[in-house]
């Protein structure tokens, strides 16, 4: 499990920081002002992100702050596990594994949310199949790790309940 952890964490860590170097839309390729797209009263220098700093549309900054957002919270979340298993924490600990598999779900969770928002941010407006596709993409996430959100909760609690009643036992 602790090969495949890291093999997992290692990918995610990677596609992250790539897409922080590399986002959505590219880069300003040299420094513009008021031309070629650039926001007025905006200076875009180059080798800054093009959708952070051209559009007029507040609502494209927005979805460009949540796709950082997602982005550095995948990217924390698969170093953390990469540190966590570098250090040598046990994995027999069944609490120290429950940790690492919920914060690689999280990671997981986040990089789905950056790849919805990043086609959201650089499609055509208004492509209604693009939205459809993207919102059932979406709600398939949500719904999927709602489940093993629970699945992971009741398998802790039941962990859970079995320790403390042999603790009960013992006594």
């Amino acid at each position: 499990m602790r090969g495949s952890l890291m093999v997992v964490a290692t990918v995610i860590a990677t596609l992250t920081f790539q897409i922080a170097i590399n986002p959505p839309g590219g880069v300003w390729q040299q420094d513009s002002n008021n031309q070629q797209g650039c926001a007025s009263g905006n200076t875009c220098k180059a080798g800054t992100s093009v959708l952070a700093t051209s559009s007029h549309d507040k609502n494209q900054r927005l979805k460009y702050e949540m796709f950082i957002l997602l982005c550095t919270v995948s990217f924390t979340a698969s170093q953390t596990v990469i540190l966590f298993l570098l250090t040598g924490f046990q994995l027999r600990n069944r609490l120290v594994m429950w940790l690492l598999i919920l914060v690689m779900c999280l990671s997981v969770i986040c990089l789905a949310g950056a790849y919805v928002i990043s086609i959201w941010m650089v499609m055509k407006p208004l492509d209604k199949l693009i939205n459809k596709i993207t919102l059932y993409y979406a709600l398939f996430w949500v719904g999927l790790v709602a489940l093993l959100c629970l699945a992971l909760l009741l398998r802790f609690l039941i962990w859970l309940l079995k320790a403390f009643f042999r603790f009960l036992c013992c006594c």
